[in-house]
C-alpha cells in the first residue's frame, strides 16, 4: 500500500514537471514571437514615388481599415518623412508586404488582362521581369483610387487578407478603364503587304506567351499573351518614332538590326523598340527584362523579310 502511494507521488511529480517545462517552453515561445513583432514594428523607412492621387480622402479612410497582420507579417511605422496613402508590414527578416494607395493605372493592365476578384475586389497581377527578381505587384484595378500591393510572389495569401479590409469595389466605384494593347492605338499608314511576310514569319510563342488569335487587332498587329495577360506586342508599318531625330543615344544594334528605344512609349518595366534602317518601321512592345532575350529572334526575322534602306548599313 505504502509502495502505491508512493509511486502515485511520483507520477504526479512527474507531471507536474512536465507541465512546468512545457509552460516555460510555451512562456519562451510566446515571448520570442512578442519581441520579434516588436521588432518588426520598428520604423520603416520608404521612398516617396509620385502617386496621382495618395493624398485623397478615400486613401486615408483606407489606411484607417487595414489590418494589424498581413499573412503573418505584422504592420510597421513608417519613418519621416512617410509617404501619403502607404503602409507596409514586415517581420525580422524584413520580409515585406508593401501596400500604396493613390497608384497610377499600370500599363500593363490591358484588355487582354487577366483578372481576379477577391472578396468584391477586382486584381490584376503584374510579375517584376527583372532577372533573379520574385516581386509582384497585385493592382486593385476596380476602383478610385488604385491600389497597389508588392511582394514576394510567394506571399499571395496577403491579398486576400487586404481585400477583407477594403471595402468592395461596387462601394468605392469609378473604376478605371483599361489600356489599349501596346502599339493598337498608334497609326501604321504603311501596314500593307510587305508587313504580311514579317507577320507571317513570326513564332506562335514567346516564352509562356501563345500568339491571341481571336483578338480584332488592327492591321500590321501581332500579339503574345500568357495566363495573366501579360503581353508582347508587335506592329508592322508605323510612322517614324517620334522621338527619332538622329539620336544615338537611345540606338542598339542586334545583328543586322538597329533598334531605337521610344522613351514616350516606355514606362518603367515595359519599353518600345523600333526596328530602323528598313523599308518598313517596325515596333516591338515588351517587358524590359526579356528584350535581350526576344530581340535577337525578332531582328533575325526583320532582317529576312524587309530590305535595308539605310545606306550606312548596306
Amino acid at each position: 500500500m505504502r509502495e502505491n502511494v508512493h509511486a502515485q507521488g511520483n507520477r504526479r511529480r512527474a507531471a507536474i514537471a512536465l507541465a512546468l517545462a512545457v509552460l516555460l517552453t510555451l512562456g519562451v515561445i510566446i515571448g520570442a514571437k512578442f519581441f520579434q513583432d516588436d521588432q518588426a514594428r520598428n520604423p520603416v523607412m520608404l521612398s516617396s514615388p509620385e502617386m496621382p492621387a495618395d493624398d485623397s480622402p478615400k486613401c486615408a479612410e483606407l489606411l484607417d481599415r487595414l489590418p494589424d497582420r498581413v499573412d503573418g507579417l505584422v504592420r510597421a511605422e513608417l519613418a519621416d518623412p512617410a509617404p501619403k496613402g502607404a503602409a507596409v508590414w514586415r517581420n525580422t527578416a524584413d520580409e515585406r508586404v508593401t501596400l500604396r494607395c493613390g497608384a497610377p493605372v499600370p500599363v500593363q493592365y490591358t484588355e487582354l488582362s487577366a483578372t481576379e476578384d477577391i472578396d468584391g475586389v477586382t486584381w490584376v497581377r503584374v510579375n517584376d521581369t527583372t532577372e533573379g527578381s520574385e516581386l509582384s505587384t497585385w493592382f486593385a484595378v476596380g476602383r478610385t483610387p488604385v491600389v497597389a500591393v508588392t511582394a514576394d510572389a510567394s506571399r499571395a495569401d496577403a491579398i486576400g487578407d487586404l481585400s477583407e479590409a477594403m471595402l468592395p469595389d461596387g462601394e468605392i466605384g469609378d473604376a478605371p478603364a483599361p489600356n489599349p494593347v501596346p502599339l493598337t492605338d498608334l497609326e501604321a499608314p504603311q501596314a500593307d503587304g510587305r508587313c504580311s511576310a514579317v507577320l507571317a514569319a513570326l513564332p506562335k510563342t514567346i516564352g509562356e506567351r501563345e500568339r491571341v488569335e481571336d483578338a480584332d487587332l488592327p492591321e500590321g498587329s501581332v500579339v503574345w499573351a500568357d495566363e495573366a495577360g501579360s503581353v508582347i506586342s508587335l506592329r508592322c508599318g508605323l510612322a517614324e518614332p517620334a522621338g527619332y531625330e538622329g539620336t544615338e543615344q537611345q540606338l542598339t544594334q542586334i545583328n543586322d538590326i538597329v533598334w531605337f528605344s521610344e522613351p514616350s512609349l516606355s514606362s518603367g518595366d515595359v519599353g518600345t523598340w523600333y526596328a530602323m534602317g528598313r523599308e518598313r518601321y517596325v515596333a516591338v512592345h515588351l517587358p524590359v527584362g526579356e528584350a535581350s532575350a526576344v530581340l535577337p529572334q525578332m531582328s533575325n526575322i526583320i532582317s529576312a523579310n524587309l530590305e535595308n534602306v539605310s545606306p550606312s548599313e548596306e
